[in-house]
């Protein structure tokens, strides 16, 4: 059984038409009734049921991962155990940023303002020999939307790969741990509706939200991705 730990909901008019951060995983997961349990961690004050859990996946959130003390919360301390112990994590977003902030790196909001759209990863040395991006294209696009971003990370941390700026996308912690800063959850059209649910805010930011809406691209890698990280829980 997949835990999907469930940080946040999408807004109402996406939810409305597109469903939720979860729905999203379960699908591109290809996860069935019974084969997952969704555990809502808003209040970080409640830990989920004992389960023969083989994986767990941090959803994204519109919270900020600076706002909370993740050392001093019931969720937290469960969640950096079952790290602790081996568990396979794949953390999305603030999922992410979460992971980082559990193990003493650091998150930031970003110095350009909020990252929307389709963009470009590179995958680094470590990234191109990992066990669940190693299958992929040393450099492909993944859908973005965030504020914030871990700006530092342990030593023993591993940067699996990095956008054209050098920030970091996606890294691994120990040999089952992942975050992933970008949505492989996302498609072409939620990805547009988050563009267009921001508009205001990315026009006082002074972007262009109808280009950044018309250079989303369809892109197929997020679902393999999801899907790499379901067989590795399965086959580790």
């Amino acid at each position: 059984m997949i835990l999907i730990l469930k940080t946040g909901t999408t807004y109402n008019s996406i939810k409305s038409e597109y469903r939720d951060f979860e729905d999203w995983i379960i699908t591109n997961m290809n996860l069935k009734e019974g084969e997952f349990l969704i555990h809502p961690t808003e209040d970080y004050q409640t830990v989920p049921p004992d389960n023969n859990y083989k994986g767990i996946v941090i959803t994204g959130s519109h919270a900020m991962v600076t706002d909370i003390e993740p050392i001093e919360n019931k969720m937290c301390s469960w969640l950096l155990n079952a790290h602790n112990n081996g568990m396979p994590l794949l953390g999305i977003c603030y999922g992410h940023q979460l992971l980082c902030a559990l193990v003493g790196g650091t998150v930031s909001y970003n110095s350009m303002g909020t990252v929307i759209g389709s963009e470009k990863t590179m995958l680094t040395a470590e990234g191109q020999t990992d066990k669940l991006l190693g299958e992929f294209p040393p450099d492909f696009k993944v859908y973005k939307a965030h504020k914030q971003s871990v700006s530092d990370l342990p030593k023993s941390a591993k940067i699996l790969s990095v956008n054209e700026t050098g920030m970091i996308d996606a890294f691994r912690l120990d040999e089952r741990t992942w975050g992933v800063q970008f949505h492989p959850e996302f498609d072409q059209n939620i990805t547009k509706a988050y563009i267009n649910e921001l508009s205001d805010e990315l026009v006082s930011e002074g972007r262009d939200f109808l280009k950044l809406t018309n250079e989303v691209d369809d892109i197929a890698y997020g679902p393999k991705l999801l899907k790499r990280f379901r067989w590795i829980t399965e086959n580790t």
